[in-house]
């Protein structure tokens, strides 16, 4: 059963240019340094207008709960989490099954791929 991680980021003060390009850089280098995720996205709001301060957001999927243990204890994911308590990040995670109960609608893949071309 696939596992849904999810991450906002809070930080007091805005992120420079540089932060923000070393964060990311970071969080992309994750699937051949940590493995183990399906998916991964990583993104910025696009207004900030609703967000309660949040900016960034981070989605996951694992294959299950033993996946998100090793990224989580992974020494790359604890630098990274050294990295936002340096920069006074509050996270706020959430962490659920994608199973019958929580996915109301399927993805339509080859759509997506259409759209791209």
């Amino acid at each position: 059963m696939a596992l849904q991680h999810v991450v906002l980021f809070f930080f007091p003060e805005e992120l420079s240019d540089e932060d923000y390009a070393d964060m990311r850089l970071q969080v992309a280098s994750w699937p051949e340094k940590i493995g183990g995720m399906t998916r991964l996205r990583f993104g910025s709001d696009l207004t900030g207008a609703r967000t309660r301060g949040y900016s960034r957001l981070l989605h996951m999927e694992f294959a299950g709960t033993e996946d998100l243990k090793q990224y989580q204890q992974h020494p790359v994911h604890q630098a990274f989490h050294r990295w936002l308590v340096e920069r006074r990040c509050t996270p706020l995670a959430f962490d659920y099954f994608i199973d019958d109960d929580t996915d109301l609608m399927a993805e339509d893949t080859d759509r997506r791929v259409e759209e791209r071309q």
